[in-house]
């Protein structure tokens, strides 16, 4: 198969650009990021076909179009449709994630197993795609660890990934003063934390952490200089990340170490699935103000739904070839 041409399309937050990113990455070839960026009463009509004209009149979406569109979030749906239809089906079309019309107007469709999405041509796994390696967390914890780490501490090292308050989860003060007190029964016991904030977490979270934690225990990082996130995940020998984000805790079972989810009040039934559900296949546990270690392995989907993609691209050619 020649190098492939691949344009991804979301609506512009991040955390659908990451799944596109992860997937695109794993597959290879030239990739190209576009944003929707649609306005009223186009963002209020998509994913439904009206909203193509927006995309038709969209300057970003011009031939020569690419050999492959992998498209994320209701937004994006519009801009994906019109091409695979200007392209007189030529184009192939994936979609990440619930596109919330029939995955049949796409020729791939992966959805998270919470999702409950059924299809011919739909792909099911319990963890999001992403774009990390484990190459990239080691080289990652080799460049920071030096910043992040003291030569000497008695306990762990414990990466804490903190969210925010999102549509489901109010993820309160009260809520953060309890983590934060979890956290400092840990580094009073010896362990060292690796902290990083959220785009979402309120400011106050920063000042609550620092009022509460031993000084001297932790690391936690500012918003300022080279983001050490991919050293975090690296450096963890455990990992505690808070329940607002699926894709937060699918990137925490990359590494390979204990995972710990704090859990939140609120949520929603597809969240509370998904949390049951990897739960059930031992990837995760509660944090309850202690740390458990058992067993486990690095988990990553993103090259087993890039790969599904490749065979069905694979099967795209061979049909157009034919016709």
């Amino acid at each position: 198969m020649s190098k492939m041409n691949i344009w991804g399309i979301t609506g512009g937050r991040r955390g659908n650009d990451v799944l596109v990113e992860g997937v695109a990455q794993a597959l290879g070839g030239t990739y190209r990021s576009v944003h929707t960026n649609l306005r009223a009463p186009w963002k209020w009509l998509a994913p439904y076909r009206l909203a193509e004209i927006a995309a038709k009149a969209d300057p970003h979406i011009a031939p020569p179009f690419p050999d492959i569109v992998i498209a994320s979030a209701r937004q994006a749906v519009p801009h994906a449709r019109y091409i695979k239809r200007a392209s007189r089906g030529r184009v192939f079309t994936a979609f990440l994630q619930n596109p919330l019309i029939n995955p049949a107007h796409f020729d791939f469709v992966w959805a998270p197993a919470h999702d409950k999405l059924s299809g011919a041509n739909v792909m099911q796994t319990l963890l999001s795609p992403h774009a990390m390696r484990q190459p990239d967390l080691e080289k990652a914890a080799t460049e920071f660890r030096n910043q992040l780490v003291p030569k000497t501490y008695d306990g762990k090292l414990v990466s804490v990934l903190i969210g925010g308050p999102n549509a489901v989860y109010p993820f309160g003060p009260d809520e953060m003063a309890a983590l934060a007190d979890g956290l400092s029964g840990l580094a009073k016991q010896g362990h060292r934390l690796l902290i990083t904030l959220s785009r979402r977490s309120p400011d106050s979270y920063e000042a609550l952490l620092r009022q509460k934690l031993p000084e001297g225990s932790y690391y936690l990082w500012d918003n300022e200089g080279a983001n050490p996130y991919r050293a975090l995940l690296g450096l963890a020998e455990q990992i505690i990340v808070t329940a607002d984000s699926v894709n937060m805790v699918g990137e925490a079972c990359l590494p390979g170490v204990p995972v710990q989810v704090f859990a939140l009040k609120g949520g929603s039934a597809k969240f509370r699935r998904f949390h049951s559900a990897v739960e059930a296949a031992n990837l995760v546990r509660p944090f309850t103000h202690a740390l458990e270690a058992w067993p486990v392995q690095s988990q990553n989907a993103t090259a087993e739904i890039a790969e599904a993609i490749a065979k069905a691209y694979a099967r795209h050619l061979t049909k157009e070839t034919s016709e």
